[in-house]
């Protein structure tokens, strides 16, 4: 299908803020185009947020093209989804601009049906990277170690897969292989330097926060951290991964409100929870029929834009309003958050009578 178009230019449109995944399968598949003649351009809309994939870009030198107008892509007749089968809703896409391919490993939970020429979407794998290696493997511009170039493209790969299957611990057999294959051209020590553990000053906020405002119900349990900068969204998941090690719960969700809209993250151990389900029954779908959440076996996120509301001054009142409507939308798929409330309801007009009464005794 990409040999179809051999000399006309692509972009490979990365949705949200591009993680190792996205970032890994994009530069093997920018490395397929160009085996093919075909000029490939890596963008995205969202900024690269965390820190340790800003570090991978730098590292591996990966030219990536930040689209802020949907004229940078007047350029481009077509484009690929890579790590995603949902295009960017930030940003309106040029009426002439093709989709042509789509590669994920994501679970698709309603939404318009995805209308390209090529489509791989195998939920069944734990990372994208896996199914750009196995391309790879099997002829598609295979990689030799002959060029440094072969490097950069095998870290990418094997670091997109080592985090999405969560070090791989979520690793199937084929990710495995996939990761075989990539870690014998990869640079090992760049790997290293990408993969080193440090906890941001705002992330710390972040977890403190969620810590602070953390409701239990249950083996279930959410917090609201607040509103948080754009480069620090990130830290919602990690406050999520976190708190999901405390022993008596198995699912989280932690949101927080980032720039013009409420951003969140669920993490899960419960067998029985299936994020991309839970989050689509909580919060439904916008007016394209679109999920506002999606997942994979063990973790999701959601994103819901406020609209008029986004302009609020007041944002002690905006907060407010998030928090109930996050809760309402959560009763959806856990009732017991409505009865707890219930009963805190009962302990506070307990509360205050027993106070009334300890001062009708003193006069």
């Amino acid at each position: 299908m990409l040999g179809s178009i051999a000399g006309q230019p692509l972009v490979i449109l990365l949705t949200g803020h591009p993680d190792p995944d996205a970032i890994g399968g994009a530069l093997a598949h920018q490395r397929i185009c160009e085996s093919l003649g075909i000029p490939a351009t890596i963008a995205h809309v969202l900024p690269v947020s965390h820190r340790e994939n800003r570090a991978l870009v730098k590292l591996l030198n990966i030219e990536m093209h930040h689209i802020a107008n949907p004229a940078e892509l007047s350029a481009y007749k077509y484009f690929s989804l890579v790590d995603t089968s949902s295009v960017e809703t930030s940003i309106d896409l040029p009426a002439d601009l093709k989709l042509l391919t789509v590669v994920d490993h994501h679970t698709r939970v309603g939404g318009p049906k995805v209308d390209a020429a090529f489509v791989d979407l195998r939920p069944q794998l734990g990372a994208t990277c896996s199914i750009y290696a196995e391309y790879l493997q099997q002829g598609l511009a295979p990689l030799t170690g002959e060029r440094r170039e072969d490097a950069r493209v095998a870290t990418a790969l094997l670091f997109g897969i080592q985090t999405d299957t969560d070090d791989f611990a979520n690793a199937t057999p084929a990710d495995f292989a996939a990761a075989s294959y990539a870690k014998a051209f990869c640079d090992a020590d760049i790997l290293k330097r990408v993969g080193r553990r440090t906890v941001s000053a705002a992330a710390m906020n972040v977890l403190g926060q969620a810590l602070s405002n953390l409701r239990v119900i249950r083996d279930f349990a959410f917090a609201g951290v607040g509103f948080v900068p754009l480069g620090d969204r990130d830290a919602i998941g990690s406050a999520a991964d976190y708190i999901l090690m405390r022993e008596d719960i198995d699912t989280v969700l932690v949101y927080g409100v980032v720039e013009d809209r409420v951003d969140g993250s669920l993490r899960t151990n419960s067998p029985s929870v299936d994020p991309a389900v839970f989050l689509q029954t909580a919060f439904g779908r916008d007016r394209d029929g679109k999920p506002y959440g999606g997942g994979r076996a063990d973790k999701g996120g959601f994103q819901i834009p406020l609209g008029l509301l986004a302009e609020c001054e007041d944002t002690d009142r905006l907060w407010i309003l998030v928090t109930e409507m996050i809760e309402s939308r959560l009763e959806r798929v856990v009732p017991d958050i409505e009865r707890e409330r219930e009963r805190e309801r009962d302990r506070d007009r307990d509360h205050d009578r027993d106070r009334r009464d300890r001062r009708r005794a003193d006069d």
